[in-house]
């Protein structure tokens, strides 16, 4: 699935994922739930990073130290996250990639941020945020 294409809801911001794309991983920390609308961000990760077919409405901010959020500054969608400054693995919103691509769950992640009132019932694996630092080295 090498050069998998998505847009935003308006189309001003159209990417390109290089590389083949990870499954999708869930993220419930309180920052991706907040950014996302209330659920999880549910990102596919391309290792490669992401090429820009149109990208002047792209707005990026920095949500952490450690992360900074892409949208678009036209109609909001919420579309990368990545680390500062890092040209290689994008965290790309499952939602901007063409519908019927086909995705399974990888893993979740941040799961001791899920609040009581949404639930997965598949068996990917679960980290929590003290895994999740621990594997990121921070």
């Amino acid at each position: 699935m090498a050069g998998l294409r998505g847009r935003c809801l308006c189309g001003a911001v159209r990417f390109e994922g290089r590389g083949a794309p990870g499954g999708v991983t869930p993220c419930h920390c309180g920052q991706c739930r907040r950014w996302s609308g209330g659920g999880p961000f549910m990102p596919v990760h391309f290792a490669g990073g992401v090429a820009l077919a149109e990208g002047a409405a792209l707005a990026w901010y920095r949500s952490s130290e450690t992360g900074e959020r892409g949208f678009c500054s036209h109609c909001g969608s919420s579309l990368f996250w990545r680390r500062p400054g890092d040209p290689g693995d994008w965290a790309v919103s499952a939602a901007a990639l063409p519908e019927g691509t086909a995705h399974r769950i990888a893993r979740h992640v941040w799961v001791d941020d899920r609040p009581g009132w949404y639930d997965f019932t598949d068996d990917a694996p679960r980290l929590t945020a003290a895994e999740c630092l621990r594997e990121d080295g921070t």
